[in-house]
């Protein structure tokens, strides 16, 4: 008890000296994430159809109107693997969040939003 007679509240210390695998693990899915989803875009940019533009008619050459359905599997495929990779991410980031200042990685969200909405789109183009 201390002098005023109440007993002493128990002192948080700080435990955590650095981030741990998982935490840093986190960093490095949302990475990848990203990476996914520039090579998704590149991927869309190749596979949509053509449009007609000045020298298209000028010299009268053909046009595809149709997507490519082969890219556009790779694509499904790599939106698919955004989706897990982030659905991961956060159930390591749901886990290793304790304490009430723990932040969820936003990113990982925001990659996981994109990846559903890009998987949806996706099977309504075929």
């Amino acid at each position: 008890m201390t002098d005023s007679g109440q007993y002493p509240r128990p002192s948080t210390v700080e435990r955590r000296r650095h981030p741990d695998l998982w935490v840093r693990s986190l960093e490095w899915l949302a990475v990848g994430s990203w990476l996914l989803l520039f090579i998704a875009l590149l991927l869309v940019a190749k596979a949509k159809p053509q449009v007609e533009t000045f020298f298209e008619r000028y010299y009268d050459l053909p046009l595809d109107p149709f997507w490519n359905l082969e890219l556009l599997g790779y694509l499904q495929g790599l939106m698919a693997l955004g989706l897990g990779i982030s659905i991961i991410g956060l159930f390591i980031n749901w886990r290793r969040s304790r304490r009430a200042e723990d932040q969820y990685c936003v990113s990982l969200i925001i990659l996981g939003i994109i990846s559903l909405v890009g998987l949806v789109f996706s099977s309504f183009a075929h």
